[in-house]
């Protein structure tokens, strides 16, 4: 596991792991907001090449952090920038999906990774919505053994 002293070395680390990619973003609270426990980093990162999501835990001083990171191409240049949107590299534009689908193994990799995604949602939230999710998730995850 990773260890990072603040969420500006975190956000240089996502830039050099995916720096082979033509544009890299970070969305959502984690841009604006202070990281804490259970918080979650969502990257994008845009190339023509087909990838897979990857998830990645790390702790950021003493809290517990989820990297996700979706792989898109590129669409149409994107010029007004939402305020909860990080350009690391390259432009903002549109999501075009660059994944068909997902053989037996990855679909058990992705219904695991939406596992975490959503244990971590619950247990920064304690919203119990996000618990039959899990459960889901969870019952797929001993389905696929």
């Amino acid at each position: 596991m990773k260890f990072f002293k603040s969420k500006k070395e975190v956000f240089e680390y996502i830039k050099e792991k995916y720096s082979t990619a033509e544009t890299i973003l970070i969305k959502g609270s984690s841009v604006n907001k202070n990281l804490k426990d259970f918080s979650d980093i969502d990257v994008e990162f845009y190339q023509d090449k087909p990838a897979k999501p990857e998830y990645e835990i790390i702790l950021v001083k003493d809290k517990t952090v989820l990297i996700t990171a979706y792989p898109y191409k590129s669409g149409k240049p994107i010029n007004k920038i939402p305020d909860n949107v990080l350009v690391l590299k390259g432009n903002y534009c549109e999501q075009v999906e660059n994944q068909k689908g997902y053989s037996k193994e990855e679909r058990k990799v992705r219904n695991n990774q939406l596992f975490l995604d959503f244990l971590f949602k619950y247990l920064r939230t304690k919203d119990k919505k996000y618990l039959e999710i899990v459960e889901k998730y969870a019952r797929l995850g001993w389905k696929n053994k």
